[in-house]
């Protein structure tokens, strides 16, 4: 059998409807798929017609597939130079391809391919193209050329789609340079079709069809082709002729459309897609070269054109436009008005931008035109509909979801919206009294609708209309008098006065109107009320209070109602997102209320199991729901004991890997963990049920670190030894695993601030064979001795030597001791002495100094001469030292108490773990040591060592220089 008869058997296998067959297919296909001469063939099966439509699909998709893996050089196992010539050698020559599927995907093929490989591989590929394209259209009435002409014009589209993807700014000058050419041929084919439509008899369905097809095509190619060919395409003779001839048409199609007899719906949708494509043209002509744009002969009929379609909603032009046409006009409208580089600078502008704004101010967008604008925009396009208020009353949710949804480039309202806050940050000062004036007409205005639509518009332009609307005044009157208003009708403006105030919160309303704010908000929740104004008020509730000059003695009499209110809401909704919205406003009143929130609590934790439950494949709800418990706990303090049934599985769900909601819910799980461990005052057995967990995370890498190195921290501060019988072999096994080289110094700093507290917290009986076994204190002199690391990082593992030699300086100099034989270093011992001596210099924080000259001191309490030879630089240490601070009696100094690590907490926030951070301060022997009499006592201690204080004065301080100890005996005074 040939390969091409065994591809070719296992396609049909694939082709099949049998699992078990289609599998052992795919995986014969993967087994070959890098065999050389294998996409080749695949395209032989593919261009062989006689073959089964199903057969050829499969092979065109696996030859696509293979074109993706391994077309480019550089590629594992690359398809052979000679097998993509051959491959390439064909791709033209099935243009003439029937069904539609099959060629598209060889269109798709072409131009990934051309994508790689134009020019340098394929440099006729263009020139081959466009000749298929003009020889087909020569001879279109041959059905056969016609198809080919249709078939090579969607593959140079996809082909130009290709190529101006490219970045680089090489792959972008490629193109530039057969721009020229292609827009001349494909321009001609466009013109022609679109000359022989409008000729056309209207009852001539097929002539029509086929014009609208093709030049539909043709016009694809030119968008790209004219936008990404020609960087300076204003002077430019053919793209400026087809700019002005696209108006041409797009006037001709908006007429043309009115002809079309009413059987021929698909003829209107064909019509409708070239003036949806030439709103194209000039969007993305505004968004690539907005200045080219505006300097185009012809720009002002555009713009003016598109404002006439918005003024007069297309009565000048035959019928009505699209949706889409109307907010393609407000995009160019809103890119005239803000686009930056219209934007005038203060110093030395640039001609060019000078010319620009001359012409958008004095041909388009003059005051009088801007006015009409923004009265349109109010007036028509900003309003609501029946359409609205019937949504509203069938799906209320839904619609308030999509109020807030960012989809205004799609949806005329938002688009409308959008434009009208732009016309007015760039037309403050004209338009402002307009505004002014609107608001005042306001307050007997019948039509709800256009109320609504000024409403929009203040609330909008809250940041521009701050210094010229008295909102409070406008707030305590009529707006209050309107919510009071319970007619049906009337809930579209009692939403968009929640909607409103959200607004206008941090803009200018005073602190004295916030009574008046929370007041209407929770009338607006009130359970009577319609659904969507519920959740206005709850979502803008939410603005009002996480505001930064929020009081809570203020909001302290609204607290239950509020509480109350959404309670009553959230058992309303059943949309996910609304939910969530809920929870956020529920998240900020409980932060912002901290302890004040313990009487309402228990309505709020009420909400949560169901709403978990409930929640079971929405991670994100679930997110929202660990959030606000994170929150419960830490305004409940000590009290949130009583979360604890709740919140341990909620952790323990949301931290586990085997969990596949693990990976939405990890870092507000470890969030809740924290506010967990700070809030407690002891460590029950529920929260120690947990440490392996905390532990096991640690051990799989750096992904959770640091996170995981605070949660540990903070068991080791609310109950060091029972941790350590938890899981101490596990932890200090898994810190010995992330120490070594390649660690990053962050990394490293914080692990070793950790085993500073470890010491600190847990004595060396319980930790220090676990030290030495687990193969820790080998990694930390391993790392020291190195030397290859930063001056910050190796005095942060000196730092954790110091901790040790200062509880117990022999087990730390035996360790060192063996540690030496391991590494066939004898003198060990001694060579880290010089090097700590070394690196002192290199601490800063007065504090760690002063440990490390503790721990220093210590190790000298021996009669090892490798380590009394140290004495004379120790004694310098000392004078250092001595000078630098001002200790108490017991050695306590102010500036001892500070530290960058305790940054991260507010210390306003009197935590439990803070209250333990405290007193574990006040217990460090840097605070309760005074160091004069510690030196004191540790040269008494070698004197005693070394036979006496005569022997040690002639054997060792005699090295010492006389004026460094005359110095030092003050200071020990």
């Amino acid at each position: 059998m040939s390969a091409r008869d065994a591809l070719l058997a296992v396609l049909v296998e694939a082709a099949s409807q049998e699992q078990t067959r289609m599998q052992s297919a795919v995986t014969q296909l993967q087994q070959w798929e890098t065999t050389p001469q294998f996409n080749a063939t695949l395209q032989d099966i593919f261009y062989d017609r006689s073959l089964d439509t199903n057969i050829r699909w499969q092979a065109i998709i696996y030859l696509k597939n293979g074109i993706d893996k391994y077309w480019r050089r550089a590629a594992k196992n690359a398809i052979a130079p000679e097998e993509k010539a051959a491959i390439r050698s064909r791709l033209l020559t099935a243009l003439d391809e029937e069904q539609k599927p099959l060629a598209t995907q060889n269109a798709v093929l072409i131009a990934k391919i051309a994508r790689i490989d134009f020019p340098l591989e394929w440099p006729d590929l263009l020139t081959t193209l466009l000749d298929i394209v003009r020889t087909s259209t020569a001879n279109e009435s041959d059905p056969r050329a016609r198809l080919v002409q249709q078939r090579s014009l969607y593959t140079l589209h996809l082909v130009v789609k290709g190529l101006i993807s490219k970045t680089l700014a090489g792959g972008r000058k490629q193109f530039q340079m057969v721009a020229p050419d292609l827009f001349s041929n494909v321009v001609n084919i466009y013109v022609r079709y679109v000359d022989l439509l409008f000729a056309s008899n209207t009852t001539n369905i097929e002539s029509l069809s086929g014009c609208l097809e093709t030049s539909h095509m043709a016009l694809k190619c030119l968008r790209r082709i004219v936008v990404h060919g020609f960087p300076d395409f204003a002077t430019t003779e053919g793209p400026v002729a087809f700019f002005r001839l696209a108006l041409e048409h797009l006037q001709k199609f908006m007429a043309f459309k009115e002809s079309i007899p009413e059987q021929c719906s698909f003829l209107v949708t064909a019509v409708d897609s070239h003036i949806k494509l030439i709103g194209k043209f000039y969007l993305d002509l505004m968004d690539a070269h907005p200045r080219q744009f505006i300097l185009s002969p012809g720009a002002g009929d555009v713009l003016r054109f598109y404002w006439g379609l918005l003024a007069g909603n297309g009565n000048e032009h035959g019928a009505a436009p699209a949706q889409t046409t109307l907010i393609q006009g407000l995009l160019l409208i809103k890119k005239t008005l803000k686009d930056p580089q219209f934007i005038l600078t203060n110093r030395d502008p640039e001609p060019i931008v000078v010319q620009c704004r001359h012409i958008i101010e004095n041909e388009f967008m003059t005051a009088e035109t801007s006015n009409k604008l923004a009265e349109i925009l109010i007036t028509k396009y900003m309003r609501l509909t029946e359409d609205d208020l019937e949504e509203w009353d069938n799906n209320p949710e839904e619609w308030a979801l999509e109020e807030e949804a960012d989809s205004w480039r799609y949806q005329l309202r938002p688009c409308a919206e959008k434009v009208f806050m732009d016309l007015l940050s760039s037309h403050r000062a004209q338009l402002s009294p307009l505004l002014v004036q609107l608001a005042g007409s306001t307050a007997n205005m019948t039509d709800l609708f256009l109320k609504d639509s000024i409403y929009t518009a203040i609330g909008l332009g809250s940041h521009d209309l701050y210094g010229a609307i008295d909102f409070d005044s406008w707030l305590n009157g009529q707006l209050s008098q309107e919510v009071q208003n319970a007619a049906l009708d009337f809930r579209v403006i009692r939403r968009r006065i929640a909607w409103m105030i959200g607004k206008w919160v941090s803009v200018n309303i005073s602190k004295d109107a916030r009574p008046t704010v929370y007041t209407i908000m929770l009338h607006l929740l009130r359970p009577d009320e319609h659904l969507a104004v519920r959740l206005a008020a709850a979502q803008n509730l939410k603005a009002c209070i996480d505001d930064w000059d929020f009081e809570p003695a203020t909001f302290a009499p609204y607290l239950e109602q509020s509480v109350q209110g959404l309670k009553s809401v959230m058992g309303q909704v059943e949309e996910p997102d609304s939910r969530m919205r809920i929870l956020s406003c529920m998240s900020i009143i409980v932060e912002r209320m901290d302890e004040h929130i313990a009487p309402y609590a228990q309505q709020i934790i009420e909400l949560l199991p169901p709403l978990w439950q409930a929640a079971a494949n929405q991670n994100l709800l679930q997110s929202a729901i660990l959030v606000i418990m994170t929150k419960l706990v830490e305004s409940l303090k000590s009290q949130s004991v009583g979360l604890h049934a709740m919140v341990m599985p909620l952790i323990r769900l949301s931290v586990d890997p085997s969990q596949e909601a693990h990976v939405y819910l990890m870092e507000d799980g470890f969030e809740l963990w924290l506010a967990t461990l700070k809030s407690a005052r002891e460590a029950t057995e529920e929260l120690l049920s947990l440490v392996p967990a905390a532990v096991a995370l640690l051990s799989e890498g750096m992904d959770h670190m640091r996170t995981m190195l605070k949660i540990l921290q903070s068991y080791l501060m609310l109950d060091a030894e029972r941790t350590f019988q938890v899981s101490g072999p596990a932890l200090i096994h898994a810190i010995a695993g992330l120490l070594g080289e390649g660690l990053r110094a962050e990394a490293s700093v914080s692990i070793m601030q950790f085993m500073d507290i470890a010491a600190l917290t847990c004595p060396v009986r319980i930790t220090g064979e676990l030290y030495i076994s687990t193969g820790l204190l080998n990694k930390v002199l391993s790392v020291i001795m190195a030397k290859k690391d930063t001056n910050v990082v190796l005095t942060q593992y000196l730092c954790f030597l110091a901790r040790l030699a200062v509880e117990d300086s022999g087990y730390l100099s035996n360790t060192i001791n063996s540690a030496g034989q391991q590494f066939g270093q004898s003198n060990l011992l001694s060579l880290l002495m010089e090097f700590w001596m070394e690196k002192f210099d290199n601490v800063s924080h007065p504090k760690h100094r002063k440990l490390h000259a503790m721990g220093l001191t210590s190790m000298m309490r021996t009669s090892d001469p490798s380590v009394l030879e140290y004495l004379p630089r120790l004694v310098c240490i000392w004078g250092d030292v001595l000078n630098e601070v001002n200790e108490n009696g017991t050695g306590d100094s102010l500036v001892y108490w500070r530290e960058t690590q305790d940054d991260e907490d507010d210390a306003s926030e009197e935590t439990a773990e803070i209250l333990r951070r405290r007193e574990l301060l006040k217990r460090d022997p840097v605070h309760t040591t005074n160091l004069a009499q510690y030196v004191k006592a540790s040269i008494a201690e070698c004197e005693r060592l070394n036979g006496g204080a005569t022997a040690f004065q002639q054997q060792w301080l005699s090295k010492v220089d006389p004026l460094m100890l005359e110095t030092l005996t003050p200071l020990l005074a």
